[in-house]
């Protein structure tokens, strides 16, 4: 164990292929071909990556930097300090990078989660804890990004689990400023009041029906989330059930009417509880439909489907490509999304990329190039969808 947290587990998944992920019906165990691999960071001072590549935005920058307008997280990179790494509209090499790193002053430490809000600022959900013992920080930056870029503003997560550790997951926000960040290896969500500044979340609010939360499977909690027009927050989450080495997984869907002015009771809309589905990003389409991320672990496909109101209904469109942590593009025609999950960890087969993505229901358009990044977990669009 090491500040807090608990050791990273690493799953590989099996092939590569892509499929649409229906809501089912059936409960099965993790594979048994799913190979398990373990690492432990003591005081995460040290960190020993499972892959060292260091991004190369100490010592280059594209000149038509100004052209960024997709921003990947990507917390393998440096160490697993990670790094922001930022492309054109149209995806292919990267322009630059903001990294982590022991001295680093640019705020980023094991990156998971991004949003831009309608001022056209970059949050980023940090998971690594640092020396006051915080389960990792949000930190916000005006764009574009450059490889010097500093944070603005820091809300610290001050949430802490004695199971496992908890550790900053994925963040959203609402119309009003308020901004809210999953806490994974809990059942909380954290929220911060529009106009915090530098300090710790201002309230939360617990989702009773990740109770589970910190069980020694490392896989349940709260992961995504998104928040629509009238303040209503959406939390993409798992919860798993079992007993060790033999784990039923359950991907989940949930709302808080209202949010943090409602009731605090959250409402299921979705349980996905065949083939083994991971969930991760959610975000409301510009027709208010909800979009939501399913990570196939059996076979490494993945699918954003569309639900209409009230969201409790069978999917009316699923995508193609990979695309796990997502966002809308302005128009709200496509997405752009990573292509792996931090939680678990789960590490493909193929190259690593974010992806461009037709919506709804359509399938890849673009990429960033391959063999640049490691684990892209999220990928951010500016300008936001309106």
């Amino acid at each position: 164990m090491f500040g807090g947290w608990a050791a990273i587990v690493f799953l590989a998944a099996c092939a590569s292929s892509v499929s649409n992920a229906p809501v089912g019906s059936a409960v099965r165990a993790i594979p048994s071909q799913v190979n398990p691999l373990v690492r432990t960071l003591p005081g995460f001072a040290a960190r020993a990556p499972f892959n060292n590549r260091a991004t190369r935005a100490g010592s280059w920058e594209s000149p038509d930097g100004g052209k960024q307008a997709i921003y990947v997280a990507d917390p393998s990179l440096n160490g697993y300090y990670g790094a922001i790494c930022y492309y054109a509209a149209s995806g292919g090499s990267q322009l630059g990078c903001l990294a982590g790193g022991g001295s680093s002053t640019s705020g980023i430490d094991f990156p998971q989660g991004t949003w831009i809000d309608k001022h056209k600022h970059l949050f980023v959900a940090n998971g690594g804890p640092d020396a006051s013992g915080y389960s990792g920080a949000v930190t916000e930056y005006e764009l574009p990004l450059t490889t010097a870029s500093e944070p603005i503003n820091t809300l610290y997560s001050n949430l802490t689990n004695r199971s496992e550790g908890a550790m900053l997951g994925y963040v959203c926000g609402d119309k009003a400023g308020n901004i809210y960040g999953t806490t994974i290896y809990t059942d909380v969500i954290d929220i911060w009041k529009a106009g915090t500044k530098n300090t710790t979340e201002t309230s939360t609010l617990t989702d009773t029906n990740f109770g589970s939360a910190g069980s020694p499977s490392l896989a349940d909690g709260p992961v995504g989330c998104a928040v629509d027009s009238a303040g209503d927050i959406f939390v993409s989450g798992q919860i798993a059930s079992g007993t060790t080495g033999s784990f039923t997984y359950y991907a989940e869907l949930d709302e808080f009417v209202k949010g943090s002015g409602g009731s605090g009771n959250a409402k299921v809309l979705q349980k996905e509880t065949s083939d083994l589905y991971f969930p991760a990003g959610v975000a409301i389409d510009k027709h208010g439909n909800l979009a939501w991320a399913l990570f196939d672990l059996s076979d490494s496909g993945s699918s954003v489907c569309t639900f209409a109101k009230p969201y409790t209904g069978s999917a009316t469109a699923c995508t193609t490509g990979f695309a796990t942590g997502f966002h809308f593009m302005k128009n709200g025609k496509a997405l752009w999304g990573g292509d792996s999950t931090v939680y678990p960890w789960y590490e493909q087969p193929q190259t690593h990329e974010a992806n461009k993505i037709a919506y709804p229901g359509g399938g890849p358009i673009a990429s960033t190039s391959g063999g640049e990044l490691v684990t892209p977990v999220d990928a951010s669009a500016n300008p936001p969808l309106k």
